[in-house]
């Protein structure tokens, strides 16, 4: 009769293989969502852009894991993604002379027959300088004061384009805001660049808040109106760098823990 010994270590193998396994898509999945966190929080906190362009980009990402072929994938396909990422050069904005429907045509005065568009700006409050310095809390305190402006309807308007509405075939129609207006921002000591400022209205839910405008003239005779170059702030490459230093962090741990079990 002979005796021995044997081993078989392919099912402690086996275990430890889904052990390590599990773990080491549970690192993937951890990742991607701290990636895909981290991703969001830069789109929110994105300089120079607007909190409606922010809060869109930032829902835009999305995040898919494969736990059976250990892969993950965080994208984002919104437009403003790539102005965003890669910036934006200058840019002339008098061309929306060419395409605005709601171009005028200056009837008097020594523009008569050229294009001009009024473009209403919005004024930062104190605290809330994405896109531009926000007001002077002095200047912000005068405008809270102010008697209210608001939008009394919209009226029809025949475009500046001279083109015509290819359904009726006559001339080209628009609406614009026609308007109550309250109490104008005046004085010596009112910077030039809030002179004119009206306050409206605006209500969001049971809460009612302020939005203060001015309205600028842009037409054909105007100087300025280039909006200058925009620089990209690379969310992503910062963002996938990072979840490299992440991924390989928790790789190692869960390595570990699969080794300790």
């Amino acid at each position: 009769m002979a005796y021995n010994i044997a081993f078989n270590a392919g099912a402690l193998f086996r275990d430890l293989n889904n052990q390590l396994k599990a773990a080491l898509a549970s690192a993937l999945e951890q990742t991607a969502q701290n990636a895909r966190n981290e991703w969001q929080e830069a789109a929110y906190r994105a300089r120079g852009i607007s909190q409606d362009y922010r809060d869109r980009y930032a829902s835009s990402i999305q995040l898919t894991v494969d736990r059976n072929t250990l892969t993950a994938r965080i994208w984002s396909d919104d437009p403003m993604a790539t102005p965003i990422e890669t910036g934006m050069p200058a840019r002339d904005m008098k061309l929306a002379l060419n395409t605005s429907e709601k171009v005028r045509v200056a009837k008097n005065g020594p523009h008569a027959g050229q294009r001009y568009l009024i473009i209403p700006m919005r004024a930062n409050t104190p605290g809330n300088n994405a896109l531009a310095p926000a007001m002077p809390r002095a200047i912000y305190k005068q405008a809270q004061e102010l008697s209210k402006s608001t939008v009394r309807g919209m009226i029809p308007m025949r475009s500046g384009l001279n083109a015509s509405d290819v359904r009726t075939r006559g001339p080209l129609m628009t609406m614009r805001s026609s308007y109550n207006w309250g109490g104008r921002l005046d004085g010596p000591d009112v910077p030039k660049r809030f002179k004119g400022m009206y306050r409206f209205e605006t209500s969001s839910g049971g809460q009612t808040s302020s939005q203060f405008l001015r309205f600028r003239v842009m037409g054909e005779w105007s100087t300025g109106w280039i909006q200058p170059a925009r620089p990209g702030q690379f969310l992503v490459k910062g963002v996938a760098e990072h979840a490299k230093d992440m991924l390989q962090y928790n790789v190692s741990n869960a390595i570990a823990s699969a080794a300790g079990r």
